[in-house]
């Protein structure tokens, strides 16, 4: 066993006896360096091991890899799972970069075949360093410039701080073989041209530029564990479900306010692919303006500001409810199921429940939405105001005032669901017939 990578795991501390692990071994010098090794730690820790080997199915040398760690497998003893896909026909069908494509379709299979077990992929120090550059290029926060964690839920990476040249070296001093990947060699992916190209000129004018990556990574690591906990001790505060508190956002500088909003946005949204900058930016400038705008953030989503509130929702095709004549006992309407009985007993239950004075209602009575022009005159005043300066004042979210629903006679409106009745239909000293609304499964 190579003593580098003996102390390094003593380092990271994520490897413990008697663990169930899958290794990610291709072939190549990385993962080869990974298996060798493991192989001469499995009996001492008490380890389960299997092995998965993904075929890509894009070069004709792909096969002698698979039939290499078979053969590597058999010699060990150890199990060996295959899989053969096509990479770039995945990538084509799902618009992805073949990178991308490869990534997706080797981690879905090492997580089929790894239930209850820590998977190892080879990463090193290289890949973290190159990880670094390639997030610098596409533009990225403080979390691209730690590049790849040692953990990432359930994969495990033991070589993140061994350099290539260091498995190479023990590979070639202890006789141990390995096979190349000729697509290393040619720049035809990203990757490749940062290994290949960039990183040699960067060496001219620093020797140690992956050293100095790496020193970048651990800063960087630092920074954001700091940053994470005052993150974590505001996010609650700042979110509920599907909005951000105003009062609560305004309060923090923009950098934590920015960082709230891409966490919620990651946690909810990921797979909408509407988390960039421009969005997070123009959410916090929502947050901080006037109550009413709406924004559109792509893929049917939108953020809109009602008041102390921003939410963050798909953008729905308003479906008119339709107008209702009720009746005595129980009507269904769009509205919710409307219950009216004269004088009787009040049902238990989380209903809204008014009672009125039935002599007071003038003609037919009916449930419908908002009009332009309403107006209303809510429970102890005096004279009639308009709905909307009604609704604004209750901050009723812009939103569902269209969805609220209005009892009215033929000449007024009489209750709005869940809010006030008229003052016009009260209960007084001279009521001689009640007459009870009971509204349950409202809809807005």
């Amino acid at each position: 066993m190579d003593r580098l990578f003996f102390e390094n795991l003593k380092k990271l501390n994520i490897i413990k006896k008697g663990d169930k692990l899958t290794l990610a071994v291709s072939g190549g010098a990385d993962s080869m360096y990974l298996f060798y090794n493991f192989m001469d730690l499995k009996d001492d820790f008490d380890l389960d091991i299997i092995v998965c080997h993904l075929n890509h199915g894009i070069r004709e040398t792909a096969k002698r890899d698979e039939d290499f760690v078979k053969k590597a497998c058999e010699k060990y003893k150890v199990k060996c799972l295959t899989k053969t896909v096509n990479m770039d026909e995945f990538a084509r069908l799902n618009k992805l970069s073949s990178e991308e494509a490869g990534r997706i379709l080797r981690y879905e299979f090492f997580r089929e075949n790894s239930k209850e077990r820590k998977i190892l992929t080879a990463h090193n120090a290289n890949d973290r360093a190159e990880t670094i550059l390639f997030n610098i290029i596409r533009g990225t926060g403080l979390r691209g410039l730690i590049g790849i964690n040692e953990v990432n839920e359930d994969i495990y990476r033991p070589l993140i701080d061994i350099k290539r040249s260091d498995i190479e070296d023990y590979l070639h001093k202890n006789n141990l073989k390995y096979v190349d990947d000729e697509t290393n060699f040619k720049e035809i992916y990203t990757r490749n041209k940062i290994r290949l190209s960039l990183i040699p000129k960067l060496r001219e004018l620093n020797p140690n530029i992956i050293d100095a990556l790496l020193r970048l990574s651990e800063n960087a690591t630092d920074a954001n564990n700091f940053i994470e906990e005052i993150l974590r001790e505001n996010y609650k505060k700042c979110v509920r479900d599907n909005y951000f508190l105003v009062d609560e956002m305004t309060k923090l500088h923009k950098f934590i306010a920015c960082e709230i909003i891409k966490t919620y946005l990651e946690e909810n949204f990921y797979s909408e692919n509407i988390l960039n900058r421009d969005n997070i930016l123009n959410i916090y400038d929502l947050i901080l303006g006037e109550s009413g705008r709406t924004i559109h953030l792509g893929s049917k989503l939108s953020a809109r500001k009602s008041y102390d509130k921003v939410f963050v929702e798909e953008e729905k095709t308003k479906i008119p409810k339709r107008e209702v004549e009720l009746n005595l006992g129980i009507n269904y309407t769009d509205f919710g199921e409307i219950n009216i009985s004269k004088d009787g007993v009040i049902s238990k239950g989380d209903f809204f429940i008014k009672t009125i004075d039935c002599d007071k209602i003038k003609g037919r009575l009916y449930i419908r939405s908002r009009k332009r022009g309403d107006r209303f005159k809510p429970l102890g005043m005096k004279n009639n105001k308009k709905l909307k300066d009604y609704f604004i004042d209750r901050k009723v979210d812009r939103i569902k005032r269209d969805e609220i629903g209005l009892i009215c006679d033929d000449e007024k409106i009489i209750y709005i669901i869940g809010m006030d009745i008229s003052e016009d239909v009260k209960i007084d000293e001279s009521t001689l017939n009640k007459l009870i609304l009971e509204v349950k499964n409202v809809r807005y």
